[in-house]
């Protein structure tokens, strides 16, 4: 089998705003096709006083051959103090594995693997004592009061790691959590108070048709002040696309990557789409939220998916209204 992989990474990308953090993993959704969301929040952070940062990172992968693909991608966002030492964590992951039937994509799970839970199914295929979501948590406490160089120096051999504390709740292979994390750690600009909580929400759209595989995925990390305000909010989508021909996956013309890692070249612009491009479209989403309530935020008038605001819809004329959902979860997970 004619094997293709392509991987991408987009590094915490921070723009003017406020956000801090919390992290207290939960997650919630639905099934196989369709829509599905999940969200985390995180708290251990929340006796803190003073200045923080909060940055993200998206890595994206797809591998696919003939029948059979698979798009994944493993999100973490940090929250770090005045000397870079991270003060919250939350990592998730999701991983859509269609399959050709007679040229036809079949029904996948769009839950990520926190959403799962139990229904991940580590214990019970007897691979472990512990969920994978358990053994996350694990790594997310771990990392609290690391800098990003020494969330890199994590040992590890064949992907798992060897520090005997780490190890003793994270048996998983961790190796892409630990870029993820530093990458953002790395990255983190988004000015906040080290006392707000941060959320995050997950929220996966399947747009498969006769002619490819392709599924939307929203991300939204926000943090919140003790009042419930948005202090920051950070979006992007990853987009994943993997077209059928001949009633088999055309394994050299797939594509995964985020649209704020496309950045110029995802082309609103030069189509005549628009006169701004979706990453500064979606800054203006991210100021325009930041400041307001949760309960504001899902005030927010929408027309045909689009803002109805004047204000909003002077620096964002994209449909919003899955960004805007996604958001309200990511404000909610904030606790």
């Amino acid at each position: 089998m004619k094997k293709f992989v392509v991987f991408a990474l987009v590094s915490a990308m921070c723009v003017s705003m406020a956000a801090c953090s919390n992290s207290d993993s939960t997650s919630s959704g639905s099934s196989s096709s369709g829509t599905t969301e999940s969200s985390t929040s995180s708290d251990s952070a929340s006796e803190v006083a003073g200045e923080a940062k909060v940055g993200f990172s998206i890595t994206p992968s797809l591998s696919a051959e003939s029948e059979e693909a698979s798009f994944s991608t493993v999100y973490a966002a940090v929250m770090v103090d005045a000397e870079g030492k991270i003060l919250a964590c939350d990592i998730d992951e999701s991983e859509f594995a269609p399959a050709l039937t007679d040229g036809t994509v079949g029904e996948v799970d769009l839950r990520t693997k926190m959403e799962k839970g139990d229904d991940y199914g580590m214990v019970a295929a007897g691979a472990s004592t512990m969920e994978w979501y358990q053994q996350v948590e694990a790594f997310e406490n771990y990392v609290v009061g690391k800098t990003a160089d020494e969330v890199r120096a994590i040992p590890c051999t064949d992907g798992k790691t060897t520090d005997a504390d780490l190890s003793a709740g994270c048996t998983i292979t961790v190796t892409g959590f630990i870029e993820a994390v530093a990458s953002a750690a790395e990255n983190a600009a988004v000015s906040v108070n080290a006392s707000d909580k941060m959320g995050i929400s997950i929220t996966t759209e399947d747009s498969t048709s006769t002619e490819e595989a392709a599924y939307d995925t929203d991300f939204c990390v926000v943090t919140v002040d003790a009042n419930g305000t948005v202090t920051s909010c950070q979006v992007d989508t990853v987009q994943g696309s993997l077209p059928i021909v001949d009633g088999a996956f055309d394994i050299d013309s797939g594509s995964y990557a985020t649209k704020k890692q496309l950045g110029d070249d995802y082309g609103m612009v030069a189509a005549g789409a628009s006169t701004m491009e979706w990453y500064q479209q979606a800054e203006a989403f991210e100021q325009y939220v930041t400041g307001k309530t949760g309960d504001e935020v899902s005030a927010i008038e929408l027309s045909e998916g689009k803002a109805a605001d004047a204000d909003l819809s002077a620096g964002c004329t994209i449909t919003i209204s899955g960004i805007l959902s996604n958001t309200e979860k990511a404000i909610a997970a904030a606790k």
